[in-house]
């Protein structure tokens, strides 16, 4: 059928002939089939290409809304773990507090003991709010306490002021120097070599530093609660009347001067004018 052939010649606008080509008679008999056909064709062509984009383009928009729900999931669960592991960790948090509370009353009673004020909050009151605990203000509540609690130690004067032995404790003793009758020792004395730093045990105000009869060169210390320290033989001091020092701080330098048998510190602590054993205090 194709091989029957009809020429088509193409003129130009003048009329004169131009081109002259073979095309099938059927193609020219029966070209609004062929149209159509061809139409039809371009038609499921296009929709097929359409169909086949939009499908994979919802394969893909299901493939990642489903890793978004596994996801989400996934979330869930662990806010699901992490709510219930917070639970766990509210009554840890509880049992933690009580156990700080339970300490700063034992530690209010002691310090009681020495005629020392308890730590207490003034100036206190409101309404008290129900409900779940605020975790962050109550944790700084607590730093607030243990802060002060830090204070009131840093003016009790703890600890030794130097580390050398014992050598002569508080209470009477024999005469040092004659090795004969008793004597009232009002501090105890601790060995150690001439120029070893000496340090105070509170911070507090220096009241005197100087040369005072048989204490020889001596530092005195005022501490809050009434509490006085004093560090005596001293071959040098090395504060001044009416300094502020710290805890450690060096006050003096060790010696044999006043009465003195030989190269050593005596250390007192007084509270409100009265003379303690001083190693009661050597260690909280």
């Amino acid at each position: 059928m194709l091989k029957k052939k009809t020429a088509v010649v193409i003129v130009e606008s003048d009329g004169s002939p131009k081109k002259n080509i073979q095309v099938p008679t059927l193609l020219l008999t029966h070209w609004k089939k062929v149209l159509f056909s061809i139409i039809g064709l371009l038609c499921v062509c296009v929709f097929s290409l359409i169909y086949f984009v939009r499908q994979k383009t919802s394969e893909e928009y299901t493939q990642v809304y489903d890793q978004k729900i596994n996801k989400l999931k996934a979330q869930n669960r662990q806010l699901e773990i992490d709510d219930f592991n917070n639970q766990m960790t509210n009554e840890e948090m509880k049992k933690s507090f009580h156990v700080i509370d339970s300490t700063i009353e034992r530690i209010n009673e002691k310090m009681k003991k020495r005629g020392l004020k308890a730590i207490s909050i003034k100036n206190a009151g409101g309404p008290v709010e129900e409900g779940e605990e605020n975790w962050t203000e109550l944790a700084a509540f607590y730093e607030r306490e243990l802060k002060n609690i830090d204070a009131k130690l840093e003016e009790i004067p703890l600890g030794m002021p130097h580390r050398g032995r014992v050598t002569s404790r508080f209470g009477y003793r024999r005469n040092p120097f004659t090795n004969r009758g008793r004597e009232m020792h009002s501090g105890v004395d601790l060995k150690g070599r001439v120029g070893d730093p000496v340090r105070a045990t509170a911070k507090g105000k220096v009241t005197f530093a100087g040369y005072k009869g048989q204490y020889g060169y001596v530092v005195m210390v005022q501490h809050s609660n009434g509490y006085e320290t004093r560090y005596a033989h001293l071959t040098r001091t090395r504060v001044k009347k009416g300094q502020r020092v710290e805890v450690g701080e060096v006050v003096g330098l060790l010696g044999s001067t006043g009465r003195s048998t030989g190269p050593h510190l005596h250390y007192e602590v007084l509270q409100h004018n009265k003379k303690l054993n001083p190693e009661r205090y050597f260690s909280f």
